[in-house]
């Protein structure tokens, strides 16, 4: 019945220069373990927006779902954990309660999200997210309004905090990468290149797609807690969908057919950032000018690119 689905998914040997390209990319965001300050900062939002990045990756990449709703899923996350610390509530229900509220979220409005296909997809996921922008904005008794959530009197290592980024993004490639493997995820690639026909052959598309827009909210919402702890402050700036664009040019960037090219966007976005910002205000062009080179010359990212390179040919996820 599925006997088409093996041609859409085979499962490789990763090349050695693969295996060393995606260790070197952990080492880097392990590396300013030892030199602290500002570089540390760095890396550990780097290391946070990864972890969103990757779940949106998983979504567009593998499930052809288009999202600007991923900033609403972050900033619940965000929330999550700032009302819970407000409330005097321990750190770790906290960081429990951030994947638990997104991931619901994820799945309320996924319900109806896809009951439509194309850009229709599109246009819910943003309206959602605005939703949520407006209720944070809004609701100043409980979120604090314009003015956010400080967290300020909450002292976290941010060596610790790191640390926890970084194993957070890498076992969220390693448990994504996993269930790509499975036959769900054989079965989520396939109604990605042809939806009709695994339709026809019996695939529930709709509870696929939710549950992968769930465990992407859900980690986004992680994501979200993380970057709660390490800003000590929740904006509902963070919820506008200018946000999910950022998130959704660093895909772009490092390609979304891999769940290591987001990682790598992020981290490639948040050092341009810092980098350029540091000497012009214009760092936005320059973004731009490079986004733009990897639509036109690098159509599937750039870390795809770093891959074959090292002889890895098409690696896999």
């Amino acid at each position: 019945m599925m006997g088409w689905l093996p041609q859409v998914v085979r499962l490789r040997k990763i090349h050695p220069g693969v295996l060393v390209l995606r260790a070197s990319l952990i080492g880097f965001l392990l590396l300013p373990l030892a030199f602290k300050g500002y570089f540390l900062y760095l890396a550990t939002e780097a290391a946070l927006l990864g972890l969103a990045a990757v779940a949106l990756s998983f979504l567009l990449g593998h499930g052809g779902i288009p999202s600007l709703g991923q900033a609403a899923f972050l900033g619940l996350g965000g929330y999550a954990v700032g009302l819970a610390i407000r409330e005097g509530l321990p750190l770790g229900l906290g960081l429990f309660l951030a994947p638990v509220v997104a991931g619901a979220y994820g799945i309320l409005s996924g319900l109806f999200v896809f009951r439509t296909q194309g850009i229709f997809v599109l246009m819910l996921t943003l309206a959602f997210g605005q939703m949520v922008y407006s209720a944070a904005y809004k609701w100043t008794s409980l979120t604090g309004g314009d003015d956010g959530l400080s967290l300020s009197q909450l002292s976290v290592n941010p060596v610790f905090l790191h640390v926890g980024a970084v194993s957070a993004l890498a076992v969220a490639i390693l448990i994504l990468r996993h269930l790509l493997r499975t036959p769900y995820g054989k079965t989520f690639e396939a109604i990605r290149q042809s939806e009709e026909k695994a339709r026809s052959l019996g695939t529930a598309a709709f509870w696929h797609k939710l549950l992968a827009y769930t465990v992407a909210a859900a980690l986004t919402g992680l994501a979200g807690g993380g970057l709660a702890l390490h800003r000590t402050f929740v904006s509902p700036h963070d919820l506008f969908w200018l946000t999910s664009a950022v998130l959704m040019v660093m895909v772009l960037l490092g390609g979304s057919r891999g769940l290591w090219g987001g990682a790598f966007g992020a981290i490639l976005y948040t050092f341009i950032q810092a980098w350029v910002s540091s000497f012009t205000e214009l760092w936005g062009l320059f973004v731009g000018l490079l986004l733009i080179f990897t639509v036109l010359f690098a159509r599937e990212g750039l870390w795809p690119i770093l891959e074959r390179r090292l002889g890895g040919g098409n690696a896999g996820p």
